[in-house]
């Protein structure tokens, strides 16, 4: 008996050495770091995507701890004494500035360097203090887009990402594609609120996420509880602004049963417009649930739907007002994403995915038609014929017959008429993820199936899209970091397609005078766009879907220097890029054929600036050069061969100011478009003149629970037009109050 009590006493001791020790790593911002490597008495672990760890490791003797050495690239190595017994709650600091970690550029944790990719990043603190009601308002300050909108809040809202066309930036809600198939995307009704981060890449990224991803991805991640906190939170708002203009928000989060983690919020946006018929409504919901079966083990699912009703007066700066036109969307989107840690070493994820969108535009306007005239200027440069717009005149008044030379007087008449279109389509995603580990790099590899569906006047359409992809990161010491990554896609539709990229950065520098650091990056890749399943199936009686359409191809190539000076205090990226735009859909006679092509190049800068604790100055800027090479319309003035790709204007960029002394938190920014290639498709005007908009936003945090806020855009009253007829909305005016409990 006494020898067995002295062996179970022998093995109690050794069990409670080898007790599990559990911990969360976070960044500074409070977000989960996935991929963390957390060595203890020889051995390693990894944090899964919620940054949890288990460690099942011997312990001191003495002190009953472990003493641990917890890494992750982009990050500080923090040695810290873990125990069995404690929360083992970490913090890691960055050794670069937050925005330089990133997931989308590799489905996993990781920084720009690593996946030789340039990126940026947006969190919740920056859209608080801009308040920005509108995702597409926050996408203006990065480097590398460009946005052009149909007239004001509602309107047709597009991104172009260095010098592509609109339909190949893929954008992802918590993974789930929000672009028709085929691209297509309308920006304007996305709420900023619910927000908890928002990723750019730029450059191809088809070789993880399939086609539409040819020249960048956008990912919104939205907010989510935490299930330690088991008292729930709430915020509400309430702003008043000008033409009619109120804006109301609701959210609550919190935890239960530290195993259970909610995010719920609604928000509205309402407002009558400046002109007649220029009425918009967004009201949009998410709802972000969690559950965590273990440690290694979490299931998460988000809701997201806008409903979004708005009436489309047209080219008001053309004296078009169309009165009896609406439109209505609705769009929903579901993801259910299972994270699951298998050992050390390897993660896996399970997701399921699916977006709806449903679009009913009606005009009721009875046939007639208007008469039109317009003064226009006629430039020659290079060869090419500019025209632009000067006046709009009176066409039953009689003008001069002689005007200066390189004027003259347009006509066009307009056409009224009873329409109606609707577009409804479905995406439906499933996709395995796995992802190992190792010492100095990682693999991700997975499948992904897709259904594509639509209602069309011909009848419902359907395509199915099968990928498998894998994308490599490896150290080489601690100066070399390369990533290359290729995909195979197959679709009913138009067969097996490949996509691939590849890089690597090189430190050149560390500390060298005023440079902390400086970093070469190269990068290539090529990335695909699909048809649309209406250029692909629709049977009308005057336009018929090519079934045998190819996607569209980008080739792209980067080089980029990375640099940041005095302690950290300032960061610059320098980044010259090349992209050819191949296989081009345009529609031909009957139908839609690949018959176009057109390539952009240019330079892009950005720095960051921290002069004081509480002053940050943001600046961007980009060089674009394109070109048409292929066209159907050789000799068009505006498509022709050798013109400028239309909304993409030669010099673009935006400055930002931001102070948070104590309390306070002031916004100045500006952003500044130059002239551009456009289309009116009314005069014949195909240039549109360079603007700028200035905005500020301020708030004031009363005590814990009240703050007020006020935010101003087009703080100067300018009047232009990000597509040519359709004016921007003048001075906007919205304040109000947010609470807290």
């Amino acid at each position: 008996m006494r020898s067995l009590v002295l062996l179970l006493s022998f093995a109690a001791a050794l069990a409670a050495d080898r007790s599990p020790i559990h911990g969360l790593i976070l960044d500074p911002t409070g977000l989960p770091i996935e991929g963390a490597a957390v060595e203890c008495a020889g051995h390693t672990t990894y944090s899964n995507a919620e940054g949890r760890f288990t460690a099942a490791s011997t312990v001191d003797a003495k002190t009953q701890q472990c003493l641990a050495q917890v890494t992750k690239t982009g990050f500080e190595t923090l040695s810290i004494q873990l125990s069995p017994n404690s929360e083992n709650r970490l913090t890691l600091k960055l050794r670069s500035p937050p925005e330089s970690v990133v997931v989308t550029a590799t489905r996993y944790q990781t920084t720009p360097e690593e996946a030789a990719v340039s990126a940026s990043v947006v969190t919740a603190a920056d859209l608080a203090a801009r308040n920005l009601p509108q995702v597409p308002d926050v996408l203006r300050e990065l480097p590398g887009l460009q946005i052009s909108d149909y007239g004001r809040r509602g309107a047709l809202t597009e991104v172009f990402t260095r010098g592509s066309d609109s339909t190949s930036t893929l954008v992802l809600l918590d993974g789930v594609p929000l672009n028709d198939p085929g691209g297509q995307l309308n920006l304007a009704h996305i709420s900023s609120l619910g927000i908890d981060r928002l990723e750019v890449i730029r450059g191809p990224e088809s070789a993880l996420f399939g086609a539409e991803a040819a020249a960048g991805v956008i990912q919104l991640f939205t907010k989510h509880g935490d299930a330690e906190d088991t008292t729930p939170h709430f915020e509400a708002s309430y702003e008043r602004g000008n033409f009619q203009t109120d804006r109301w928000t609701g959210s609550m989060e919190g935890g239960l049963f530290h195993k259970l983690d909610y995010y719920l919020e609604a928000d509205q946006l309402h407002t009558v417009g400046a002109y007649q018929n220029d009425y918009y409504r967004d009201t949009s919901a998410t709802a972000n649930i969690g559950y965590r079966f273990s440690d290694a083990t979490q299931l998460h699912g988000v809701f997201r739907i806008y409903d979004a009703n708005l009436s489309t007066p047209g080219q008001i700066d053309y004296g078009i007002d169309d009165l009896g036109t609406t439109e209505q969307t609705r769009d929903s989107s579901v993801s259910l994403r299972l994270d699951d840690a298998r050992g050390s070493h390897y993660l896996q994820q399970f997701t399921f995915g699916y977006h709806r969108l449903n679009d009913f535009f009606d005009d009721t306007d009875p046939y007639s038609t208007q008469l039109q005239e317009a003064l226009v200027r006629d430039v020659t440069v290079n060869g090419l014929a500019r025209t632009y717009f000067v006046q709009l005149l009176n066409p039953n008044l009689v003008y001069p017959v002689a005007l200066p030379q390189g004027f003259r007087i347009v006509q066009n008449t307009y056409y009224f008429g009873a329409y109606t279109s609707l577009n409804l389509t479905k995406r439906t995603s499933a996709s395995y993820q796995g992802t190992w580990q190792h010492r100095g790099g990682s693999v991700v590899f997975g499948y992904n199936y897709q259904r594509q569906s639509a209602v069309l006047s011909s009848g419902d359409v359907e395509r199915n899209n099968n990928g498998l992809y894998v994308n490599a990161q490896q150290s080489l010491g601690d100066r070399i970091l390369l990533s290359a990554g290729g995909r195979f896609e197959h679709s009913s539709a138009f067969g097996l397609i490949g996509s691939g990229r590849g890089g690597g950065s090189v430190l050149l520098f560390k500390e060298h005078g005023a440079l902390d650091s400086t970093t070469l990056r190269l990068s290539a890749g090529r990335g695909t766009t699909e048809p649309s399943l209406l250029e692909n199936f629709v049977q009308a009686g005057y336009y018929f879907g090519n079934p045998n359409l190819k996607p569209e191809t980008t080739t792209t190539y980067e080089a980029a220097l990375v640099q940041d000076w005095w302690q950290r205090r300032l960061h610059t990226e320098v980044a010259v890029f090349r992209s050819s735009f191949e296989n081009l859909i345009a529609f031909v006679s009957d139908t839609w054929q690949n018959v176009q092509a057109s390539w952009g190049r240019g330079v892009e800068f950005s720095a960051q600036a921290r002069i004081l604790p509480s002053l940050q100055v943001t600046g961007t800027y980009m060089r674009l050069y394109t070109r048409v090479t292929a066209s159907t319309t050789p000799l068009d003035s505006t498509t022709g061969l050798g013109q400028q790709l239309v909304h993409r204007p030669l010099n673009s960029g935006a400055l930002t100011i931001a102070a948070t002394p104590r309390r306070w938190s002031f916004v100045l920014g500006a952003n500044f478009v130059g002239e551009s290639q456009d289309a009116d498709f009314t005069f014949g005007v195909n240039r549109n003149p360079g603007h700028e908009n200035i905005y500020a936003s301020a708030s004031y945090q009363i005590n814990r629970h009240i703050s007020p806020m006020l935010r101003v855009d087009n703080l100067l009253n300018e009047r232009y037009e990000e597509v040519l007829g359709y004016p921007a909305l003048s001075r906007g005016v919205l304040g109000g109050m947010r609470f807290r409990w």
